[in-house]
């Protein structure tokens, strides 16, 4: 799973896309909320920076809520904790129109995984900080959903999950799950809007390799 992540603010976000994988984000975040402008450590139940494209095929760089918060629920809230979403889900008929239709990716430069191994915790709780070994943005592979108030259609508000999969070996020595950590020539296919084969996406979610990652803090 991914339950912490440190994310730097949108002007960063925007320039490392273009740099790193050649990608135009605009700052118009359209319907969602304007993007986080500081760099943070985030966790769940809070907005984070994500890049998507919309309907009209826009990139754009905006704030969403960190916990997928459904369509039909009356409230902009759900007693289901959601802000990770297993790859093995996603073939559910409420979740597969977001694979195919509302991509997403949470730009980062490190996450954070507490040890927890079989599904259950080791003690004594240990968390650990994960980066690229080249440096620089990771990209987070996620779904995000569209909630509008049944009071009004002008109060439309965004979500997001992290999709998670089995973890590679430097992972899988702390977690029994990790996050969709794309690679630069996944980035693009991931936010064209033209993609919605579920087969083929389906596909695109592997694990990244041990050697592509580094723990830059153990406890």
């Amino acid at each position: 799973m991914c339950g912490r992540f440190t994310q730097p603010g949108d002007i960063d976000i925007i320039e490392g896309f273009r740099a790193r994988y050649g990608v135009e984000v605009g700052d118009d975040p359209g319907n969602a909320r304007p993007a986080v402008r500081y760099e943070q450590t985030a966790t769940p139940f809070r907005d984070v920076n994500v890049v998507f494209t919309d309907r009209e095929g826009v990139t754009r760089i905006g704030a969403m809520y960190w916990q997928l918060i459904h369509h039909w629920n009356e409230e902009f809230k759900s007693k289901y904790t959601a802000f990770n979403t297993r790859v093995e889900s996603l073939a559910k008929r409420y979740k597969e129109p977001l694979l195919r239709r509302r991509r997403c990716i949470l730009p980062v430069r490190s996450f954070f995984e507490t040890r927890k191994l079989g599904g259950e915790a080791v003690e004594p709780k240990a968390s650990y900080e994960f980066a690229l070994k080249s440096g620089g943005l990771m990209a987070l592979g996620g779904i995000y959903a569209v909630w509008v108030n049944p009071a009004g259609e002008n109060d439309r508000r965004y979500s997001c999950s992290i999709i998670t999969l089995e973890p590679t070996g430097i992972i899988a020595e702390v977690h029994d799950r990790m996050p969709f950590v794309m690679s630069e020539d996944t980035v693009k296919t991931w936010l064209d809007p033209a993609m919605t084969d579920f087969g083929a996406l389906i596909d695109l979610i592997q694990p990244i390799g041990s050697e592509k990652l580094e723990r830059i803090r153990e406890p």
